[in-house]
C-alpha cells in the first residue's frame, strides 16, 4: 500500500511521516527525486542537480514531475513498480496535489493507495516556516500555493487539521487500520 501525504508548506508532512515510520516496522519512506537543497539532517529524497534531473526526465525515467518554487520534484517509474510488487511493506511519501491524482490513477487496480491531506491556518504555517529557518519572503512564496492546494482537498481520503501532532497521528493510525 502507498500512503500519500499532502498539504501546504509548513503543515508538518515530514514530521508526521517520520513519527508514523517510527511506530510501524513495515512502513518505509518512499523517496522521490528533487533538485531542492537538502535541509539539515534530512535524507528524504534522491538529491539531484538540475542537469541530472532534466537528463533523467528527457530519458523518460520519471512517472511524473513538478516544478515547485523553482525546484524540480519527481517520482521515478522504477520506484512505483517496486512499491506495487512489494506485498510485505507499506510505503509513505509526501506528494503534491497534482502528483497525488496521477499516482492514484496509476495504482488503480494494481495496488492500494490512500491519501491524506494535512491542513492548518496560514498564520500557523507561516510561523512554522519561519521557525525552521525560512526567510519571510520565502515563507510567503511557499504559502502562495495554499489556495490551489486546498482547492484539491476533496481528492483525498482523509483531511485533517494538524494543530496537535499526537492527535493527528492517532487519527491517521486509526484511518490506516480501517483502510487495510
Amino acid at each position: 500500500m502507498l500512503i500519500i501525504v499532502s498539504g501546504v508548506s509548513g503543515v508538518g508532512k515530514n514530521t508526521i511521516i517520520k513519527k508514523l515510520i517510527e511506530r510501524r516496522n513495515n512502513l518505509k519512506y518512499f523517496k522521490s527525486a528533487t533538485t531542492r537543497a537538502r535541509r539539515e539532517g534530512e535524507n528524504n529524497y534522491l538529491y539531484l542537480s538540475k542537469d541530472e534531473f532534466l537528463k533523467r526526465k528527457a530519458n523518460d525515467e520519471f512517472f511524473e514531475t513538478e516544478e515547485v518554487h523553482g525546484d524540480y520534484y519527481g517520482t521515478l517509474n522504477k520506484d512505483l513498480d517496486m512499491i506495487i510488487s512489494d506485498t510485505h511493506n507499506d510505503y509513505i511519501k509526501d506528494i503534491d496535489v497534482n502528483g497525488n491524482a496521477k499516482i492514484r490513477e496509476y495504482f488503480n487496480g494494481r495496488a492500494r493507495a490512500v491519501s491524506i491531506f494535512l491542513e492548518a491556518p496560514d498564520e500557523v504555517l507561516y510561523t512554522r516556516l519561519i521557525d525552521r529557518g525560512e526567510s519571510e519572503e520565502r515563507a510567503r512564496v511557499r504559502l502562495s500555493r495554499g489556495g490551489m492546494e486546498r482547492a484539491r482537498k476533496e481528492d483525498y481520503d482523509l483531511v485533517i487539521e494538524n494543530l496537535d501532532m499526537e492527535k493527528t497521528i492517532k487519527v491517521i493510525e486509526k484511518f490506516l487500520k480501517e483502510s487495510r
